[in-house]
């Protein structure tokens, strides 16, 4: 839901508020690959963000509902593709932005890209082949 208080001066949603739903959304993906944030803070292992490109298509408005949707279009040694697609729920399910990232995994410790282990590997790989070419 969006709120008021959440958009800028031209009265829709401010930037800083997509990327805290985009961030949002990019934790529940990496859940759904065996790598939720309360246990990645005791292996001292994460995921760090390198890359962003938004494409903002409609506006989001006050009083909008909102639903993200995730999915990994690429998978590299040490790293991860994803593209998360806020849709409106309500009225016209308009799709109002979309970001592409790319997430390193990476050693909390020594600050380094690392190869993603092969539990989480194999459960992306499994989402990768589900998921639709790009659109």
């Amino acid at each position: 839901m969006v709120y008021p208080w959440q958009c800028d001066l031209m009265g829709h949603l401010a930037t800083q508020n997509y990327m805290r739903i985009f961030d949002d959304a990019t934790y529940h993906l990496l859940a759904r690959i065996g790598c939720v944030l309360s246990r990645m803070q005791h292996t001292r292992l994460g995921w760090a963000d390198v890359s962003h490109h938004v494409e903002y298509r409609k506006e989001i408005l006050p009083g909008d509902l909102l639903v993200a949707m995730s999915s990994i279009i690429g998978l590299g040694r040490t790293s991860l593709k994803y593209r998360t697609r806020l849709l409106r729920a309500d009225g016209d399910s308009a799709e109002c932005a979309v970001l592409t990232g790319v997430a390193v995994h990476f050693d909390l410790e020594k600050r380094i890209a690392i190869e993603v282990p092969p539990d989480p590997r194999a459960r992306a790989q499994a989402l990768l082949d589900e998921t639709t070419p790009d659109l």
